[in-house]
């Protein structure tokens, strides 16, 4: 028998943004000589400069601060979990969910950003395994028409994006589960969880 698909989203679904940069920035302060305050300054000089969020690459993001605080950065440290940086930005329950989820479920990612960037922190967070290569979507705009028609009809899509829920909700064509970690606001119509750990009864 055919095992259903639940794709994931990355970036505050599976794996939290405000703990990668946090640890991002305490090991470019220690590499750099200099406390966070200053590496937390300098970052938000960083990101505004971007058009968008996702415009983030780590390479560049590392190289302005080689260059701005006149320090050798390896950037292989910052491309795999030797600091930690990846595996502790996990949320607490993510491992253990996919567990729980891989023997009666294909498991899979649908992601927002560059695609090197998003396979370095699905690698580097030690969960790769966990996902079939055949089911990993990332993309600069997952919403793009072309890029949702790839897509499997009937995959459970998890997602803490409200657009992007909304969005896919209109297409009759997945089943959809917006994960808001943020506040207790509903969707009408739609199954909103707080945590990865609701799945396990929603989706048996």
């Amino acid at each position: 028998m055919k095992k259903k698909l639940i794709l994931f989203d990355w970036d505050d679904t599976l794996f939290s943004k405000v703990e990668y940069k946090k640890r991002l920035r305490s090991n470019l302060a220690r590499i750099c000589e200099t406390i966070e305050e200053e590496i937390f300054k300098f970052e938000e000089k960083y990101f505004e400069k971007l058009k968008r969020s996702d415009d983030f690459q780590i390479k560049n993001f590392v190289e302005s601060f080689s260059e701005k605080f006149n320090k050798k950065i390896e950037l292989k440290d910052f491309d795999t979990n030797k600091l930690e940086i990846y595996s502790g930005a996990l949320f607490p329950e993510t491992i253990s969910v996919l567990k729980k989820l891989r023997n009666d479920f294909d498991l899979g990612i649908y992601s927002q950003g560059f695609v090197s960037l998003q396979k370095i922190k699905i690698k580097s967070s030690g969960v790769e395994n966990f996902f079939k290569k055949e089911f990993v979507y990332i993309d600069r705009n997952k919403l793009r028409v072309d890029f949702v028609s790839k897509l499997p009809d009937g995959a459970i899509i998890v997602d803490d994006k409200r657009e992007v829920v909304e969005k896919l909700k209109t297409l009759n064509r997945f089943h959809i589960i917006w994960i808001n970690r943020k506040n207790d606001e509903p969707i009408k119509g739609m199954i909103t969880i707080k945590s990865l750990d609701e799945l396990i009864n929603l989706v048996d």
